[in-house]
């Protein structure tokens, strides 16, 4: 077979989405070109890079940073550093980093890159275009100010990419992902489900229903339903997404694995919390075979059980869980990012579960102020937030706290209809009728029907 007819039938493979087909012909390719023309020619060096774009798709991190760290000192050599090929092996190698959850080594390649791209394509070539979208902020900067920025950085992106390469490029609908996912993390949430259905809509007249990366776009729209509570229909997308990606990228593929952890988080909003936990425990054993304990999906699934735990009563659990999450959190993010200070609401709910009110409420004090630094007043996760500390203030009886706090807060929550709302809601219905103000709690009651039901339960497994 000759290398260009290998590389033809790798690319057909490649892009329907069957990379384990498209290696092997991508593995023939890369040998017959070694043959043929040697290990340093640039014919060679587009066979190694492919094959190593492969590797990625295949979730074979390990080898495609190898590969590639090898390919750019070659490109380096041979073409300089200010080829566009080299340029590009550069950014999919940051990809790569982020992926093993090397994020300083993948903001250091990513810029570096981004600078050259500036200087050699110009500022609104879409190659430069696509790499700023790519620039993974969120898991570097918790400041709230350079977060709007990006924002703002990602929707001028998206409209240039839309009107230079057209609304149906797979360049602009990944930036039209990106931006979606943005929009719902800044608490934007009708604006992201808007988008995210129109490149749902976009990914499967251009690829099809079953390609990965239409896949992806189904999970990142099942995710922002998940925000808005719409659980069962979250659910189901999320259900679909496995049963395909178990198909078509194996079961132990991370993103197989991803859907799996969405279907835990689907069932612990659900309230089936002897499903979530099952489930959850099965993609942390996967999860630390495959990418180890300090990986930072291993560790979001950690943070994800110690909830679950909590929900089940077992709290000396979830303390133990939530404790090494907040650790291993600081070391990779820091103290103030906002996945440390999620771990923390945890490690605090876990607290007060424990009877360790004193201690729950300093911490809970701390999440708020940190995050009243990092997020603007209405972020979720700072009404979250405030909600559950309203709830350790009735506990510890300072129930016009708890009352003035909580509620405010809670009616600026979107469609937060989650078990540990209807929890909070039944603490803050019963401070009311502590402080005599039995008209409200039962307006209360009305809004969250299920409220009072989970108080009861939950507060008999607490005192």
């Amino acid at each position: 077979m000759s290398p260009d007819f290998g590389a033809q039938y790798a690319r057909i493979y490649q892009g329907t989405g069957h990379y384990a087909k498209a290696e092997k012909f991508r593995a023939l390719t890369l040998e017959k070109c070694k043959q043929l023309l040697g290990d340093n020619h640039i014919d060679t060096l587009r066979a190694m890079a492919a094959l190593a774009e492969t590797y990625l798709h295949l979730a074979r991190f390990e080898k495609a940073k190898m590969l590639l760290i090898h390919i750019l000192e070659l490109q380096r050599r041979i073409l300089g550093d200010d080829h566009p090929e080299t340029l590009e092996s550069m950014s999919k190698l940051a990809i790569i980093y982020h992926c093993l959850g090397q994020f300083e080594n993948a903001l250091q390649v990513e810029i570096l890159a981004l600078k050259k791209h500036k200087q050699i394509m110009g500022e609104d070539h879409p190659g430069t275009l696509a790499n700023i979208s790519h620039l993974d902020w969120e898991n570097t900067y918790s400041n709230l100010e350079k977060l709007e920025v990006v924002l703002k950085l990602q929707i001028v992106i998206f409209q240039r990419l839309t009107q230079s390469l057209g609304e149906d490029h797979l360049d602009s609908l990944q930036s039209g992902n990106n931006l979606a996912v943005r929009y719902a993390k800044r608490g934007k949430l009708e604006e992201a489900v808007k988008l995210a259905v129109s490149v749902v809509k976009k990914h499967i007249h251009v690829l099809g229903q079953d390609h990965p990366d239409t896949l992806t776009s189904i999970a990142n729209l099942a995710h922002i339903y998940g925000l808005l509570s719409n659980y069962t229909e979250a659910q189901d997308l999320h259900m679909s997404v496995f049963e395909k990606r178990s198909q078509i990228l194996g079961k132990d593929h991370p993103e197989t694995l991803r859907s799996m952890a969405n279907i835990a988080v689907m069932y612990t909003c659900l309230g089936h919390f002897e499903e979530a936990l099952k489930l959850q425990i099965l993609v942390l054993e996967k999860r630390r075979q495959i990418v180890g304990d300090d990986h930072v999906d291993t560790i979001n699934t950690m943070d994800s059980l110690g909830n679950i735990h909590c929900h089940l009563g077992q709290f000396a659990a979830a303390f133990k869980l939530s404790l090494l999450t907040v650790e291993k959190r600081r070391h990779i993010f820091g103290e103030e990012h906002p996945h440390t200070l999620k771990s923390m609401l945890n490690l605090a709910i876990a607290y007060g579960g424990l009877g360790n009110f004193e201690e729950a409420k300093k911490l809970q004090v701390y999440i708020l102020e940190k995050q009243r630094k990092t997020a603007s007043k209405d972020d979720q996760n700072t009404l979250r937030s405030k909600v559950h500390l309203g709830a350790m203030y009735h506990h510890l009886e300072n129930i016009e706290e708890a009352i003035s706090l909580a509620l405010p807060a809670q009616q600026k929550l979107i469609g937060d209809l989650n078990p540990w709302t209807l929890l909070v809601m039944g603490s803050l219905a019963s401070a009311y009728r502590t402080s005599g103000k039995i008209k409200e709690a039962e307006e209360l009651d009305k809004l969250f029907p299920k409220s009072n039901t989970s108080f009861k339960k939950m507060n008999s497994v607490i005192l």
